[in-house]
């Protein structure tokens, strides 16, 4: 084992869970703030018109990506099972699969992208004044999807050996990239939209090309050898089947929220802009919340893997411990300061005003998420994807469609609209708990 990788089958879990979850959030972190930048650098150098047809795409990608990105978590927890059982040579093999899977899954990104942008966009009652800007950073995204999905799969494959430093590294590697290429698109040629978007192509790049060398020269068991960068049945299966319920559930978060965005657009362009500078600062929190969870599930797999239900259940516990500490702290600045953070990325009082509206519940309650998200990630680990993308399907896509349906139309205000998150969420996790609880005794018995 190397000295970056961390020993999850045996020393303190608490230690360890803290040493991968700490780079994912830093690195997740510092991404969701080079997102951050590039709104600012949009207003400060552009039409303020752009920072809404950015910030309008930003619910859809996220939507269309999570489905396939999701599947990365499947290799994750593929790859970390056969390390805690020995399996080298499966180990070797899983790792050429999730290559070529990422591969596969960019290109099929590239096409939905290009073919579907203005139709997608249409479909969120996107603005009329944003919406060929909105198009046009659409498209240009996902010109860059198998770049994302490649780096993406390298990163999982990386984090199942408690390696989470090099991908943190490699990401912040190519966000100082993209703040480079910003300023010079943006700023010095007026590109716009464009720009930001060329811009965050090449930062992925950099971070791609990091992460394969990585992978081409690491000493440990996940070496990349090329020979094995192909589809083998059993290890596609079984990543399918772990990581789609997991894209999906990634999918159903964001196509709620396109029903909540779209709902908040028909309050006009002061409200889109508003919500999408919301959004930034929410989806910061929500990876800190959520870095935890990517440290429980290799936990979790590997010691399901070596036999070890103790250890597996007691890194459920200190994720939910390490995730309510971090979403409450940092949730509750979030909340304190949203005025002020709002106003980072608008001079409009109104725009400000919507976007504090949003921060105000969501990121005082974003540590329930956390707690959630802990859950779904242990069930991912022992190798139960589909109880966690139920509860999404159920608490997240079905309670929020019906809530913004029957239920906001008889309170028709904002503030009101926004409580479906902290509510599903809550829903979400007395779900799921029976389910842990099932599993965990399931697998004492047959471990016994």
């Amino acid at each position: 084992m190397l000295k970056k990788d961390v020993n999850m089958l045996s020393g303190s879990i608490f230690k360890g869970l803290l040493a991968i979850t700490l780079p994912i959030m830093v690195m997740n972190v510092v991404q969701s703030l080079f997102n951050v930048i590039d709104m600012t650098i949009l207003k400060r150098f552009d039409s303020g018109s752009a920072v809404g047809a950015v910030g309008t795409c930003g619910t859809l990608i996220s939507l269309i990506t999570g489905l396939l990105i999701g599947i990365s978590s499947g290799a994750n927890v593929v790859i970390a099972r056969h390390i805690g059982a020995g399996e080298r040579d499966q180990t070797a093999k899983a790792t050429g699969n999730a290559i070529a899977l990422s591969l596969a899954g960019g290109l099929l990104l590239l096409a939905i992208g290009q073919l579907f942008a203005p139709l997608f966009l249409s479909w969120t009652n996107c603005p009329a004044e944003l919406f060929d800007q909105a198009v046009l950073y659409f498209r240009l995204y996902f010109l860059g999807a198998p770049i994302l999905m490649f780096y993406n799969f390298c990163a999982s494959v990386l984090r199942s050996t408690g390696d989470s430093k090099r991908p943190m590294i490699f990401l912040t590697v190519g966000g100082i990239v993209k703040i480079l290429f910003n300023l010079l698109f943006v700023a010095r040629f007026h590109w716009g939209v464009s720009g930001v978007a060329w811009a965050t192509i090449l930062s992925w790049s950099v971070s791609a090309i990091l992460a394969l060398y990585a992978l081409i020269h690491t000493k440990s068991v996940v070496h990349l050898h090329f020979r094995y960068v192909r589809f083998y049945k059993q290890e596609t299966l079984e990543m399918l089947r772990i990581g789609v319920p997991a894209g999906l559930q990634q999918a159903m978060y964001s196509m709620a929220n396109v029903i909540i965005t779209a709902t908040v657009n028909t309050f006009g362009a002061a409200a889109t802009t508003g919500i999408s500078i919301a959004n930034n600062f929410d989806g910061i929190l929500y990876q800190i919340s959520y870095s935890p969870a990517l440290a429980v599930m290799p936990y979790v797999s590997q010691n399901i893997g070596g036999k070890n239900i103790h250890r597996a259940t007691r890194a459920v516990l200190f994720g939910i411990l390490i995730t309510t500490a971090l979403g409450a702290t940092f949730g509750a600045l979030s909340a304190i300061f949203s005025a002020q953070l709002s106003s980072i990325m608008s001079d409009s009082p109104a725009v400000i005003a919507y976007s504090q509206q949003k921060m105000v519940i969501i990121s005082s309650t974003y540590f329930v998420c956390g707690i959630n998200e802990i859950l779904g990630a242990g069930l991912r680990g022992m190798g139960k994807p589909t109880y966690p993308a139920v509860a999404t399907f159920l608490f997240m896509c079905v309670t929020r469609f019906l809530w913004v349906w029957f239920v906001f139309p008889f309170c028709p205000n904002l503030t009101f609209l926004y409580l479906v998150w902290p509510v599903s969420w809550v829903l979400s996790i007395f779900f799921l708990l029976p389910f842990c609880i099932q599993s965990v005794r399931k697998f004492r018995l047959e471990f016994a």
